[in-house]
């Protein structure tokens, strides 16, 4: 048994630990616990593992390494040399002479495509060059007299150009473009939220309600005076959609119990922004004359 050896058992034992609870902290078998204690390094796998298993044990215990290599230097195991495998001349000349032959069964290959190469351009071009017309300079034919003399001193009349009046051209007249997407707020006061529409037609409202949670929704013009445009929407027991179509006003008022409970509002085929919020509203829709 080694002082190194000694120094851990009594180190695990005054910690009170046990064999079994080293092996499960530092995941090293038992044995191997037990041989490093004993300084029997001959049952450790090897120098290496045996000073990486002393440095775990001893980590486990809370003790410095270094300190520890330090003062049981002569009780570590010596890191044995690892032999460092060296190819015979024999091995090393075979190995350059397999290249060797790799590359010298590729030469002729190469030769031979690069020599049918050159071959077929030199056919190519002297076929091009070939002169198949014997040498006799082409004389280019004169056209047939067509017997219709052109007497070149007569003079011909130059005809006067005409001026062409210049055509006004009318601008096309360019339409408002039809504004489209959701019309956002114009104005916020409160829980009164107003919206504007731009057109020339009636308010023409629709009004999805969901399923849950259940809200109130009415609909009246802004006198706030006489039958409800629409009735009253308690639950949904009753029609859904709401629709109010063609309205003889120009402003709806629109009372929300519970924005939550409203799935979207859509007037004349555009939807209104909603605002996200948790209390009464009262949404007011004017219709404004588009320019």
């Amino acid at each position: 048994m080694t002082e190194l050896g000694t120094f851990l058992k009594q180190r695990r034992e005054a910690s009170g630990l046990t064999l079994d609870q080293i092996q499960q902290t530092t995941k090293i078998q038992k044995r191997y616990i037990i041989a490093i204690e004993e300084g029997d390094y001959k049952n450790l796998p090897g120098s290496f593992y045996a000073r990486a298993f002393i440095k775990t044990y001893a980590e486990s215990l809370g003790l410095d390494v270094d300190e520890l290599y330090e003062t049981y230097a002569k009780d570590l195991p010596k890191i044995e040399p690892q032999p460092t495998a060296q190819l015979s001349r024999k091995q090393t000349y075979s190995k350059a002479s397999e290249t060797s032959s790799r590359v010298s069964r590729w030469v002729p290959k190469i030769m031979l495509v690069l020599v049918a190469f050159l071959l077929v351009t030199a056919v190519y071009y002297v076929v091009r060059n070939l002169d198949f017309g014997g040498g006799q300079d082409a004389t280019p034919a004169e056209p047939p007299a067509s017997g219709v003399t052109i007497n070149q001193n007569e003079d011909v009349p130059e005809e006067e150009p005409t001026e062409e009046a210049p055509v006004e051209e009318t601008p096309a007249e360019e339409e408002p473009p039809e504004e489209t997407g959701p019309i956002a707020v114009t104005e916020t006061n409160g829980a009164d939220l107003t919206y504007e529409i731009a057109t020339a037609d009636k308010l023409t409202t629709e009004i999805h309600v969901k399923e849950s949670p259940a809200t109130y929704v009415g609909v009246r013009d802004t006198s706030l005076e006489g039958a409800f445009l629409a009735p009253e929407y308690p639950n949904q027991s009753k029609q859904n959609p709401i629709v109010i179509e063609g309205a003889e006003t120009d402003t709806l008022r629109i009372r929300i119990g519970l924005i939550g409970g409203v799935e979207k509002i859509v007037v004349n085929g555009r939807e209104l922004e909603l605002a996200d919020s948790p209390v009464t509203q009262n949404i007011f829709v004017k219709r404004v004359d588009a320019e």
